[in-house]
């Protein structure tokens, strides 16, 4: 098997273990450029800016106090490279830190041809993905492995059903999860389910941790 194609496949892995982790709008996902927030990327390795405001995941916590020079993958977008129109900021998550390290040392330069388009993902061709491209990979993805074609928005949605079975309610770190601007439209796309049958049950669970009064 060529170098070329051991690529391919890797990147196959990590574009779905990305989209299994973070469900984001697949625009996101294909025109996420390598590099910091000063030369206009969106994912890199550095420190953690002094006035930062990003939740800390404990091993970062803990790297932190060993060193407090440590430096992270983070993730940044301004207000125009996202659908609700205001930024993200956030680590990259530890499952995919090795994944994606991985790639860029050992797996994408072989897909860069002249021109490097600077985008984590890359085609055959060396180019960034087009909508149609990612959305037909997934799908052939999907297809391969599970016999259902599944495009990115629909893993999204898995994502989300996923989460509210074991997170009942839980609204306001979905719609985080899934860049939503006001929760309200978290519940109105996922909440249809949502009846009053949920809300006696909780009480139910409520009193019971209570114990008798």
């Amino acid at each position: 098997m060529s170098k070329k194609r051991q690529a391919l496949i890797y990147q196959e892995m990590l574009i779905i273990s990305w989209f299994l982790t973070l469900p984001w709008r697949q625009r996101n996902v294909r025109e996420m450029k390598l590099g910091p927030i000063e030369d206009g990327g969106n994912l890199w390795k550095g420190r953690v800016p002094p006035l930062a405001t990003m939740a800390k995941p404990g091993w970062v916590e803990e790297a932190l106090k060993a060193d407090p020079r440590a430096e992270f993958w983070l993730i940044y977008f301004r207000s125009e490279e996202t659908k609700t129109h205001h930024t993200v900021h956030m680590f990259l998550p530890k499952q995919l830190v090795l994944l994606v390290e991985e790639f860029l040392e050992h797996y994408r330069p072989y897909l860069i041809r002249d021109h490097d388009p600077k985008t984590l993902f890359v085609t055959s061709r060396g180019t960034a993905f087009t909508e149609d491209a990612m959305r037909n990979l997934v799908g052939q993805i999907a297809l391969r492995y599970t016999g259902r074609r599944v495009n990115p928005h629909l893993t999204r949605d898995i994502f989300a059903v996923k989460w509210l079975e074991d997170h009942p309610e839980d609204y306001l770190t979905l719609s985080k999860i899934l860049w939503h601007q006001d929760v309200n439209t978290t519940i109105r796309i996922y909440g249809r389910n949502f009846d009053e049958s949920h809300g006696a049950r909780r009480v139910e669970q409520w009193l019971e941790q209570r114990g008798p009064s």
